[in-house]
Parts: C-alpha cells; sequence; structure tokens
C-alpha cells in the first residue's frame, strides 16, 4: 500500500503543483470547484449512511453555485451566500415532498455539508485570489507543501515509531510520536518554502503558519474520520489509489484554509 501512495503522489504532484503556480488563476479555481464538489458528494454518501433521508443533489448543486459566487464577490458576500445555502436546503426538502421520517438529521447533514465546503472551499480559492501578484500563489504553495510535508512526517513516523495511539477511537493509526514527527516536518516545510521561493515571508508569521497547521491539520483529519468511524468507513472512497477518497485527501487543507486565509488577511497590512 505504501508503494503505491507514493507513486501516486509522484505523479499528482507535479500537475498539483502547475495548476496552483505556473497556470491562470481561474484554472486552479476550476479545480478546487470540482474537488469540492467530489469531496462533498463522498461526504454526503457517508452521511446517508446514518441519515438516509439526506439529499444528494440539492446541497451539491447550492455548492456548485456557491463557490463561483464567493469568489467573484468576495468575503464580504460570504454572509448572504451562506445564508441562501442554508435557508433553500430545508425549503427543497419541504416543497420535494421529501419524507418527514428523519428530517431534521437529513436537512442537517445537507446543509452542513454544502456549508462545509463553502467555507473551506472557498478559502482555498481566496488563498490564491486574495493577495496581489505572485504573494498569491506563494502563501497557497506554502500552505499545501506545509501541510503535506507534516502530513507525510506524521505517516512515516507513526508507521515505524508510533507507540502510543492519539485517539484509537476515532483513528486507531494515528500516534503521538506521529504527531511530533509531523510538527517537525511542517516546521521545516515552512523554513524550506522561506528560502526556495517565499523569502518575503517574515520569520514569526512562518513560524505562526507551522504552529497553526501543526495543530489544524490532524484536527481536520480526525473530524472527518469521526464521520467515517459513525458509518462503519475506513476511506471515503477508493478513488485516489493509496490515498482514498477526495475527501480523504482534502480533510486537513480544507479544514485548516479558512484560519490560514484569516491569519494572512490579519497581517497583509504590515508586510
Amino acid at each position: 500500500m505504501s508503494a503505491i501512495r507514493e507513486a501516486t503522489a509522484f505523479l499528482l504532484l507535479p500537475v498539483v503543483l502547475a495548476v496552483i503556480v505556473l497556470l491562470p488563476a481561474w484554472v486552479y479555481l476550476v479545480a478546487v470547484w470540482a474537488v469540492s464538489l467530489l469531496a462533498a458528494a463522498e461526504l454526503l454518501a457517508i452521511l446517508r449512511r446514518v441519515h438516509p433521508p439526506t439529499p444528494l443533489w440539492p446541497p451539491l448543486l447550492l455548492l456548485a453555485a456557491a463557490l463561483p459566487a464567493l469568489w467573484a464577490l468576495g468575503l464580504a458576500a460570504s454572509g448572504p451566500v451562506l445564508a441562501v445555502v442554508v435557508l433553500l436546503l430545508p425549503l427543497v426538502h419541504l416543497l420535494t415532498g421529501r419524507p418527514v421520517a428523519g428530517a431534521g438529521g437529513a436537512i442537517a447533514a445537507a446543509v452542513f455539508a454544502a456549508v462545509y465546503f463553502a467555507v473551506t472551499g472557498g478559502a482555498m480559492g481566496l488563498l490564491r485570489t486574495s493577495f496581489a501578484g505572485a504573494y498569491g500563489w506563494k502563501i497557497l504553495l506554502t500552505h499545501c507543501l506545509t501541510i503535506w510535508g507534516g502530513d507525510s512526517g506524521a505517516y512515516y513516523v507513526g508507521t515505524y515509531f508510533g507507540r502510543h495511539r492519539l485517539a484509537p477511537v476515532v483513528s486507531p493509526k494515528k500516534s503521538w510520536e506521529g504527531i511530533v514527527g509531523g510538527t517537525a516536518l511542517s516546521f521545516f516545510a515552512v523554513w524550506v518554502c522561506r528560502t526556495v521561493f517565499f523569502p518575503e515571508l517574515p520569520t514569526t508569521l512562518g513560524l505562526a503558519v507551522a504552529a497553526l497547521l501543526s495543530v489544524l491539520a490532524p484536527l481536520g483529519d480526525l473530524a472527518e474520520s469521526l464521520f467515517k468511524r459513525d458509518a462503519g468507513l475506513k476511506d471515503s472512497s477508493l478513488a485516489i489509489p493509496g490515498h482514498g477518497g477526495f475527501l480523504d485527501r482534502t480533510d486537513s487543507l480544507f479544514f485548516a484554509a479558512p484560519f490560514v486565509l484569516a491569519l494572512f488577511l490579519l497581517v497583509r497590512p504590515t508586510w
């Protein structure tokens, strides 16, 4: 499984880097839009195992419209856009004659899936488009490489040295040793980013990013694991060989994106 995981990463990484760095921003936004919908569909499939009346297409269609609206209109319009999603989904359930039994859980699941990916997928897009010039792709690439580095550190250190389970009920394979390895690789990844392509990144801000992602990335992973364990699943799907599904691959990246976006927007006037 490790060989398949590494081979898939080796093949996909150059494509992802090209989309982030070399191609126009709209290409990246289209990619985030597609991945958000695929991951949301996997989450909805998981939720439907626990709450069978949960609708599939209404939340996906609203998400498909909400993401471009957020990117086009900016953060100032995020409140109204999310309000439309929250208010329309119960109406859709009502007006399409879906079952009354289990309606509360179904509506809550649909609203959560749509809003979660509108917020997190929206932030992934805004990381690329909210900053002038090359800062957009530099901030985004730093975000991605730091999380990928931390994930790799946690995986390999946890695999070979993990002895003390972090959350045995939610994610049996995660260990405290893996967290230490992931944290070390997160800080190393930020140092590499500053050295190779982002020398403008202040040292204190880089340390803050590494510390923030060292905490948020595993939390995003564990939060997704809650849904999978509740549904009795190990992976959200088998779409990506050796890596599970799109939800499995985006959990940490997407979960942490709103926080990193907020951090850089907060300090932007000072650097």
